[in-house]
């Protein structure tokens, strides 16, 4: 399998409005339950004595009045301090509100704003289908002069007084218009699909692209591939994803009962007795991020998405029939993308629509994929959300998602409902699936990590299918030499330096660059003028064509005149042109570099050169440096009796005795190697961000695991287990002479 470490993506924060869930939480503690949330329609939603009538041949009208409805969802936006005038707010339709609410529930369950997330490089992509219902109605008060004319042109309405005719149709006219929205400038922007992300990304600010994706029942699968593959090719850095559904009205009942789809008795996926699907409403979005970039900002994640596979049907029965063809394609092409065995799963939240024929296609085609790559029988759990809340359409991907995020995070499998009795067209015995009916904990597989696959099967042959993976800490390790994208890997001489991702200097920096001496002078003599000028910033990262020149100088000041000064003594060392005064400006921060770079090395001190509070000032100004020290707390916190590892490193620097306590505690090796490991690869996560990398590494005594671990032969995490057990060896040595 090729390696696609650099295309995991984070799952850094969750959100749903589903039925009988007001929040994400509440939804998974359903699933877990087993909680059946199908019920019949309000009549204040559609009547049904208006539109039901259980014979499937009646005109206009639906066999079935069950489904999954959100009746329960908090909407305050003055509480939330939106800027949404309750005008507007009158005229969105109710899948617009919640994606502005799961939006604010995904970032605060991310932890925005304490923790930072650039507005500028987030992006919005929403998976939706057929918008919402406020369209339909307000279609109907524009279309009532076509009622009104049908009326008029009645051989009975004739016959009454011209002027009793036109006061039925005056209050028929009065009395729609009061019950359905009144048309403004607000409505056609409150219930276009699309405006679903133009709203999130306006009320947060976000500058990232935004856009909605339909692709029927796979909308939210279509949006989550667009979003990996945003992030992946770095066009942003994080993105709201998933899908909305709030589209059960009257009208979309009749027209699926006309193809015969629904259910009036139960959803049941999987099960005998299956007759058709139940739909369902709701709404599930997700925060995501580049894994290394979650990582390095120590965010909390909750699974890793490694990739994801789509495909089309192709020629068919006929355009809303299953295809295996398609279906094999959409699953065999996400387990490629994510670089792992499908035989590696050990879960599948399976499209299950509960429809005679979708399910024994699906699972056939599930078989055909896993079975082939060496699954064994009945070793991979198989289940639907849908037997919980129904078929949420364009939002259906996401549902099934949110389950298998929550199920990887609480390393359970979830139980899939009304399935005691399996469909007699699904051949269970000689396949690798099985439906899990009950909650049980999810062991832990041969290959050391529990996998799930998520399909999601579109109305109209388009298929998609994700990978999942449960989120260790360094397990998956970027190869920093290769390039992110084509964008990152072609030169630009007038670019920044480490274009990719190198981050301006943090305090006044300037590199100037020429192909001579002379020019080299020319240019240290503008640059005096500009800092005379105040117009340098020196906050910027230096261009990559003056770091390549073949005369370079680079100056670090802290302030104009100090600048100034530094100019001054670069221009007489030019002048003099002797190796001996440039040996001596470098202690005070000028640097002259002459002819072909030379390579960089980096040598990694080990035991000896810690200190109580290293790395604090960095720890309290580079995210990347916190995120280290945190993750190390993480894999240390079993080792050291429930402290971490940041407890015996930094200290209150105004409490001299709790110094010296910690210094002594410092000083234990079980405590220094994992400590002096950490300070060591924060440095050059460090420095890393700001461009600078390694030709090669080596290390002092422990400084070598830092090495290892730069050099990609062990992980971060894997390296703290290893020093760890090493200093609790080496500390339990004890002997006469410890000099031997």
């Amino acid at each position: 399998m090729r390696d696609t470490a650099h295309r995991a993506v984070a799952i850094v924060g969750v959100s749903a409005i589903m039925p009988g869930a007001a929040d994400a939480k509440t939804f998974w503690e359903n699933i877990k339950s087993g909680t059946y949330s199908i019920t019949d329609v309000d009549p204040e939603r559609w009547d049904p004595e208006f539109y039901y009538d259980p014979d499937p041949e009646a005109d206009d009208a639906t066999y079935s009045k069950i489904g999954g409805w959100v009746r329960d969802w908090e909407w305050k936006p003055f509480d939330w301090k939106l800027p949404i005038p309750p005008k507007v707010a009158s005229a969105m339709d109710d899948a617009q509100r919640w994606g502005v609410a799961c939006t604010r529930a995904a970032l605060e369950d991310f932890g925005y704003p304490e923790r930072p997330l650039d507005l500028d490089r987030t992006a919005v992509i929403i998976g939706n289908a057929m918008a919402g219902e406020k369209h339909y109605l307000t279609a109907l008060r524009v279309s009532f002069p076509e009622f009104a004319r049908e009326l008029e042109e009645a051989e009975s309405f004739k016959e009454l007084p011209e002027e009793l005719r036109k006061k039925i149709v005056a209050e028929a006219r009065q009395g729609l218009r009061e019950r359905i929205p009144e048309i403004t400038e607000d409505s056609m922007p409150g219930e276009l699909a699309n405006v679903m992300a133009g709203r999130i990304a306006n009320l947060f600010n976000f500058h990232g692209p935004n856009y909605v994706a339909d692709a029927a029942c796979a909308s939210a699968m279509a949006a989550m591939s667009a979003a990996i593959e945003g992030l992946t090719e770095h066009d942003f850095d994080a993105v709201i994803t998933g899908g909305i559904d709030r589209n059960m009205g009257a009208p979309t009942y009749v027209k699926f009962c006309k193809i015969g789809a629904l259910s009036a008795t139960g959803t049941r996926p999987y099960a005998d007795g299956a007759d058709g699907f139940v739909m369902g409403e709701g709404a599930a979005l997700f925060l995501l991020k580049r894994l290394e970039d979650a990582e390095r900002d120590g965010d909390h994640i909750y699974a890793v998405l490694r990739g994801m596979g789509g495909s089309s049907d192709g020629k068919g029965k006929g355009i809303t029939a299953p295809n295996p063809v398609g279906q094999k394609l959409a699953v065999q092409r996400a387990w490629e993308h994510a670089g792992v065995s499908p035989a590696t799963a050990t879960y599948i939240e399976g499209h299950g629509t509960s429809t005679r024929v979708g399910d024994v296609v699906e699972v056939e085609s599930l078989t055909d994929v896993f079975a082939s790559a060496g699954a064994q029988p009945s070793s991979i759990a198989l289940g639907s959300v849908k037997s919980n809340i129904g078929h949420l359409k364009g939002a259906a991907g996401a549902a099934g998602m949110l389950k298998a995020i929550m199920a990887l995070h609480d390393k359970v499998l979830p139980p899939s409902l009304n399935c005691d009795s399996k469909n007699p067209s699904i051949d269970f015995e000689h396949s690798p699936l099985y439906v899990n009916t009950e909650l049980k904990d999810w062991e832990k597989p041969e290959c050391g990590v529990r996998r799930a696959g998520v399909s999601a099967f579109g109305f109209g042959g388009t298929n998609f299918h994700a990978v999942l993976e449960e989120y260790v800490p360094g397990r998956l390790t970027v190869d920093r030499k290769r390039p992110l994208s084509t964008t990152e890997a072609a030169p630009a001489p007038a670019t920044s330096m480490a274009a990719a991702s190198a981050k301006a200097p943090p305090s006044g920096a300037v590199v100037l660059g020429a192909d001579t001496a002379a020019e080299l002078t020319n240019r240290l003599r503008r640059l005096r003028g500009e800092a005379e000028a105040n117009r340098v910033l020196g906050h910027e990262a230096p261009l990559q064509r003056d770091l390549d020149a073949p005369e370079r100088i680079a100056i670090d000041f802290k302030n104009p005149k100090d600048l100034l000064r530094k100019i001054d003594l670069a221009a007489k060392a030019l002048e003099r042109d002797e190796s001996s005064l440039w040996s001596a400006l470098t202690s005070q921060g000028v640097f002259r570099g002459s002819g072909e770079k030379g390579k960089v090395a980096f040598l990694y001190p080990g035991q000896g050169s810690q200190y109580i509070n290293m790395l604090g000032e960095f720890r309290s100004q580079e995210p990347v440096v916190r995120a280290v020290f945190e993750q190390a707390d993480r894999v240390m916190e079993s080792h050291l009796d429930g402290k971490t590892l940041s407890d015996f490193v930094f200290i209150d620097g105004g409490d001299e005795a709790a110094i010296e306590k910690a210094n002594g505690a410092l000083k234990q090796t079980e405590i220094t190697q994992p400590a002096m490991l950490t300070a060591n690869y924060a440095l050059t996560e460090m420095l890393e961000g700001y461009g600078i990398q390694p030709d090669m590494v080596m290390g002092h005594s422990l400084g070598e695991y830092a090495a290892l671990v730069e050099a990609g032969v062990l992980s971060f995490a894997d390296a703290l287990e290893a020093v760890s057990a090493r200093g609790r060896e080496m500390a339990s040595v004890a002997l006469e002479d410890n000099g031997k």
